[in-house]
Order: C-alpha cells, then sequence, then structure tokens
C-alpha cells in the first residue's frame, strides 16, 4: 500500500513537471488568463467566416453596388451574433468612380482559336478600368515594356501590347504615348515559381486629351511566355478582347462595431483590418483572413469577460473593417471624437496563410523611431510568449517532446509558430492611424507566395494560424483595454528593459562599423556614426518609456513619474558612448594612428543651416494606390538621368522616415542623422542630391543655406 502511495506521488510529481510552465515564460496577464483566452479561441471559425466572405474571388452582382456588399453583410451578421455593441455601416463618397465588368473574355483568333481567360473562371484577369468594347487586333512584344527605349523600333499602333511591366506603365508607353489599344500584363512577383499564378492589377480610367483608356489584362506569366514564343517564330497572334463593364459613383463601405468600457475613462483603443481593397480584388488571405480574425477575437473576448475570465475594459474597443486606407481616412475625418479618445490602434493585414507552405513568418512590423510607443513592447510580449510556448525547445526535452503549451486547431497544422519582430513597414491602415497621431502597429505574414493574385484563395489558409495570431491579439487587446496603474507600470518595465537591448544593439552596429574600416583615414567617420547611433537610440528610448504614461489613471501624474527615467537612460547612454571611445582609440592604435577630435565638417556646418520642408503629398485610392502615384511616377521619369539617378540615392527603406522627417521642419544635417541612427549611415551629400530634385518636382521647399 505504501509503494501504491509512493509511485503514485512520484507520478503526480513527474506529472506535475511535464505539464507546468517553464519559469522563463512570462506575458503580461497571468497564465490562468492566457489558457482561458486560448482554450476559448477558435481557428476553425475564423476560417469559416473566411469562407462565409470569400469562398472564392467571383464577379459581383450589380445588385451588391445598388446595396451593400457581401462582406459588409457577413461582418455585421456575425458581429451582431456574438453580442458587439453599436454594430453599424457607414458609406463615405469617393472621388474614383467603382467599376465593374459583367463580360469579360480575351481569345486567341491566330494562329489557332483558343480562349485565354473568362473573368468567370479568373476575376482578377480582367484589369480595373478597361473600357467596354470588342477588338480584335496583333500582338506587339516589348519585352519589359517599362521604358521608352523597350519600344524603340517597334509599331504598337493599333495593336495590343505584350510586356512584363505593370499594366499601368505598359498602358502609359503604349496606349497613351504609342496608339496600341491595349496591353497583356505578365507582371508578377514571383513568375518562376508560380508561373499559373495571375496578379491583381489595373489601368487608368483617366486618358490624356483626344486619347482612349484602352483595355489591360493581367495574364499568368506561363501564357505570356508561350505568346511570346509564338512571336519569337515569326507567327503573327491575333487576340480579341471582350468587355462589357459599368461604373458607379464611388463608396467607400465601413463595419463599425464597438466593446463598450466601463465608463471609468474616455480613452478608446481601434482594432482594424480591411475588408475591402477595391471591390474587385477580393483576398482571402489579404485581407478577408484580417477581418475574419479580428471578428473571432472579440467574440471570445466578450465571452470571456462574461465568464469573469479577463479583467472587463475600461476602454471602449472600436472594431474597423474598411477599405483599406482610405477608409479609415474617411472614418477618422468623420468622428473626430472618437479619434481624440484613441490611444492605439491593433492592424491586422493577411492573418491566416500556414506558415510553413508559404515560407513566411508572422511578423509585428513596429512603429516607426518617427513614433516612438510602448505599443511595440507589449504586443512584441504576448507575441513571444505565445511563439516560446510553440516550438519544441531542446533545454526542456526532459519535459517531454512537445510544446509547452500547445496553441493549435482541430483540424490546423502541428507546425511550429514562426514569428518575426521588424522594424516599420507602411502600405496598410496603421500607417493611417499613425498620421492622425495614433500609435499603430501592423501583424502581417510575410512572404505571401500568393499575394494581391489569383491564387489568393482559403485553401491556402491555416485554422491553427488563426488560432495562435487571434490569442496574441486577444491578449494585446485585454492588456490594451483594462489597464491602469499596476499594469502602466509591467508595461514601462518592459518599455525600459527592452529599450535597453535596443541601445545595445545600437552601440553593436555603431562598433561594427569601427571594426570594418580598412583605412586609418576613415576612423574618424565610423567613430561619428557609432556616436550616433548611440545617441539617436537613447532618444527614442525615453520617448518609449514616456509613452506608457497613456495607460496609468491618470496620464499626466504617470508621465512624471516615468520622466525619473530620462537621467538613467542618459546615463546608460554616457556608458555606452564610453565603450565606444575606448573602441575607437584601440582601432586607431591598432591602424598606426591616434584617436582625432570630433570636428564639424563645413558641409555638415551648410546642411545644418538648410531647413527641408514637404511642400505637397501624393494621394491615392484604395491601398494608397491611384492616380497621384501614376502621376508622380511620370513626372520622374521624364526627368534628366542624373536626377533620377539621384532620386536613387536614398534607399527604399529610408523613404517613409524620412517623408516624415520632412512634416517637422528639420535641417538637413537633423533629417540625416536620424535616418541614419534609425537605419545605416546615409552619405550626407546623398541626402542633399535627393532633396534638391524633391524640389525640382515640387514636393520639397528648401530654406536657409
Amino acid at each position: 500500500m505504501k509503494r501504491r502511495t509512493l509511485l503514485a506521488l512520484s507520478f503526480a510529481i513527474i506529472s506535475s513537471q511535464l505539464f507546468s510552465q517553464e519559469r522563463e515564460d512570462r506575458t503580461f496577464l497571468n497564465w490562468d488568463q492566457m489558457r482561458a483566452i486560448i482554450n476559448e479561441t477558435s481557428g476553425e471559425r475564423a476560417m469559416h467566416h473566411v469562407l462565409e466572405l470569400v469562398p472564392y474571388p467571383r464577379v459581383r452582382p450589380l445588385s451588391e453596388y445598388q446595396g451593400t456588399f457581401r462582406e459588409t453583410d457577413v461582418m455585421v451578421k456575425f458581429a451582431k451574433e456574438y453580442g458587439y455593441s453599436n454594430v453599424e455601416v457607414e458609406s463615405f463618397p469617393s472621388q474614383q468612380r467603382l467599376w465593374q465588368p459583367t463580360q469579360g473574355e480575351l481569345w486567341m483568333v491566330e494562329p489557332e482559336l483558343r480562349k485565354f481567360y473568362d473573368i468567370y473562371d479568373v476575376a482578377v484577369s480582367l484589369a480595373g478600368n478597361s473600357e467596354s468594347g470588342e477588338t480584335t487586333a496583333e500582338v506587339v512584344d516589348v519585352g519589359m515594356g517599362g521604358r521608352a527605349e523597350d519600344f524603340a523600333n517597334k509599331d504598337v499602333q493599333g495593336k495590343i501590347v505584350l510586356g512584363s511591366a505593370g499594366a499601368n506603365a505598359l498602358q502609359r508607353l503604349g496606349v497613351f504615348e504609342r496608339g496600341a489599344v491595349g496591353v497583356l500584363s505578365y507582371n508578377s512577383l514571383r513568375p518562376d515559381s508560380y508561373p499559373d499564378e495571375i496578379p491583381s492589377q489595373g489601368v487608368s480610367a483617366n486618358a490624356p486629351e483626344g486619347k482612349k483608356a484602352g483595355f489591360g489584362w493581367s495574364i499568368a506569366p506561363r501564357v505570356a511566355r508561350e505568346i511570346s514564343a509564338m512571336l519569337a517564330r515569326g507567327q503573327k497572334v491575333m487576340l480579341k478582347s471582350v468587355i462589357k463593364a459599368e461604373t458607379f459613383p464611388g463608396e467607400l463601405e465601413v463595419v463599425h462595431a464597438t466593446i463598450p468600457g466601463d465608463g471609468s475613462t474616455d480613452q478608446a483603443v481601434a482594432v482594424s483590418a480591411h475588408l475591402y481593397e477595391g471591390y474587385i480584388k477580393q483576398g482571402a488571405n489579404d485581407d478577408n483572413s484580417g477581418c475574419a480574425m479580428t471578428l473571432e477575437m472579440g467574440r471570445a473576448y466578450i465571452r470571456l469577460i462574461k465568464e469573469g475570465k479577463l479583467p472587463p475594459p475600461r476602454r471602449t474597443i472600436h472594431f474597423l473593417w474598411v477599405p483599406e486606407i482610405s477608409g479609415t481616412n474617411a472614418w477618422l475625418n468623420k468622428h473626430e471624437d472618437v479619434k481624440k479618445k484613441l490611444i492605439a490602434d491593433l492592424n491586422f493585414d493577411m492573418e491566416g496563410l500556414r506558415l510553413s507552405t508559404s515560407a513566411s513568418y508572422w511578423i509585428l512590423h513596429r512603429t516607426p523611431d518617427t513614433f516612438p510607443s510602448f505599443l511595440n513592447d507589449l504586443c512584441a510580449n504576448v507575441m513571444e510568449f505565445v511563439a516560446d510556448l510553440n516550438r519544441e525547445r531542446i533545454r526542456y526535452r526532459a519535459n517531454g517532446y512537445r510544446y509547452t503549451l500547445p496553441v493549435v486547431s482541430a483540424n490546423g497544422s502541428m507546425d511550429p509558430f514562426y514569428i518575426s519582430i521588424e522594424k516599420h513597414y507602411g502600405s496598410s491602415d496603421h500607417v493611417t492611424y499613425m498620421q492622425h497621431g495614433i500609435p499603430a502597429v501592423i501583424f502581417v505574414t510575410w512572404p505571401d507566395m500568393w499575394y494581391h493574385s489569383s491564387q489568393d484563395t482559403p485553401d491556402k489558409l491555416d485554422p491553427t494560424q488563426f488560432k495562435r495570431a487571434a490569442v496574441v491579439g486577444i491578449g494585446a487587446m485585454s492588456i490594451l483595454a483594462s489597464a491602469e496603474d499596476e499594469m502602466a507600470l509591467k508595461v514601462a518595465g518592459e518599455c525600459l528593459a527592452r529599450g535597453t537591448e535596443r541601445m545595445g544593439d545600437a552601440q553593436r552596429k555603431g562598433l561594427s562599423y569601427l571594426a570594418d574600416v580598412a583605412e586609418a583615414a576613415n576612423l574618424m567617420q565610423a567613430y561619428k556614426e557609432a556616436r550616433n547611433a548611440v545617441r539617436h537610440q537613447s532618444e527614442v528610448e525615453k520617448e518609449v518609456v514616456r509613452s506608457a504614461s497613456v495607460l496609468f489613471t491618470n496620464p499626466s501624474d504617470g508621465r512624471k513619474k516615468l520622466a525619473s527615467f530620462d537621467g538613467l537612460i542618459d546615463d546608460r547612454a554616457l556608458a555606452l558612448q564610453k565603450e565606444i571611445d575606448a573602441y575607437y582609440r584601440l582601432r586607431a592604435e591598432q591602424k598606426g594612428s591616434k584617436m582625432a577630435r570630433v570636428e564639424t565638417s563645413a558641409e555638415e556646418k551648410k546642411a545644418s543651416g538648410l531647413v527641408a520642408e514637404r511642400v505637397a503629398s501624393q494621394t491615392g485610392g484604395f491601398g494608397g494606390g491611384g492616380g497621384g502615384q501614376a502621376a508622380a511616377a511620370a513626372a520622374r521619369a521624364r526627368l534628366p538621368e542624373a536626377d533620377q539617378a539621384s532620386l536613387r540615392k536614398v534607399p527604399g527603406h529610408m523613404t517613409a522616415e524620412l517623408n516624415i522627417l520632412l512634416t517637422k521642419k528639420k535641417s538637413v544635417l537633423e533629417i540625416r542623422h536620424f535616418l541614419s541612427g534609425e537605419f545605416e549611415p546615409l552619405p550626407l551629400n546623398d541626402l542633399t542630391e535627393y532633396l534638391r530634385v524633391q524640389e525640382k518636382l515640387g514636393t520639397v521647399k528648401l530654406t536657409g543655406n
């Protein structure tokens, strides 16, 4: 009897060790709360939402343009059923008219009769805004087709242009400038890996005076290669395009719902995803998945609050399902009262891919350094917690070959949770929130092998990925909605600690500049870059910690308390700078040189007195694109090659931050130091040349020296 009792006790101890949490696995919510979220959240429900929203890419019936769109009706139905409050549909006018085809067929009539495409088979094969009509014409292959030289010695008048450039570029160069009747674009992100994918594209409806817009077809690389091979063999290829389309007044249809706060504060939180990216493209992952998942986030959260498993929200949560960017902007402009109350936005764009089949990561993109925020570290904390629990960790294999706390769906994968936390990236609704002064982050899967294409369909999605993303989303949302003084200080502590890591990363980056110097003459510049990197990051981290004050019951009092860390962060920066000094001294000795005194160059003095300011911005429609960007591209294309080369001297990953800095009336030197601190050293002369060309284009004003 005693032996059995001892065995039972031993088994109980082993079992408790096997299924216990690891001490290092911590997040802001306790384990009981996280288990409750995991147990309630359903990846299958999110998948079912997608299947209701976009079961397959389709040609919309005209009745949707006269009433509400299918996706709107689905979101409203489920939101009401799940207990959301104030569920409503709002419509905003848009300058862009809505174009909808009812017939679209592309036929080869010579050298053989064959139908290539029908919009009822592949909805996105017909480029948006194509003109109605029936046209038969010969095909001319122009190679890429995005440059004037691609058309040299090629007569495209009255013909159809085949090229790998985007449909818009082919239309401008082929139709508007050289008289072609239409274009075939096989522009693709992955033409070799996925040769049958057809990207979603459009052409401009606004033809120059005396010109016609023509038509555009987006075709698969495999089909394009077949046509190109025929032409290369000397065969004449004749195609017939048949299009019937209508236009409707521009409309931005927004679905809005809330989960009310308890009235203890007038602050609010936003959760966003785009339901529409134009009304022709209907992506299962981009971004019906984000809408489907946030709908499930709200459902699970409402139930967990009712059951007392999560603290009730102090702050009202606004769920917005919108036309991307343009819908968000319209809604925020109308609801100034709500906008003033929002302290954060969680944006979900492309959430449901099975990560392993797309070679993807689920990524959190932080706010940029121009917008320091506690929100980054709050979200990273929850995200890393769930990811660590859902991979097999060899150092814990004594507890079993398993995930510590599995977050998997009954019909989903058992893959590890592949995540990444990265610098800011734009092109979704989080950018719009930040433009309105609201901290916002985006969660997104990338790469997406079926992005913006005919293959963005529900079969690529994974209930397990939906469940994991929703668990992270609910955790972050619950913290934001319910936080008061105790949680606020936890978040501030997280920001302080992670800021220490980021300052260390900045120093490591700076030391690498010194370590990589080959010639002694370049040591001083590397030293200046190293010091700038640490100085930049310390200023960012002070603002990050202060930003957490908004979560305190009394934010102004919280800001005063958190300001006490400013001096300590400065002390930390000074210590890191001293280490850089010591390393510089050793490198100088190693190169047979001496540690020189830092001096301001004549070029830097001049740049410090030159203020750069943005005077014009490009506007666009769905997804931030549209006519404004096309006009800007056309203006750049007309510049001399030397000026175009100057525009390429600022790397693309810096331009979003540069555009923000241009609104702050900073000197060219300040802008250069900021960009170099956040990213990598940017030669001052390169930035100055770039800004001079932008001044020619009328987008930037330079005053001073």
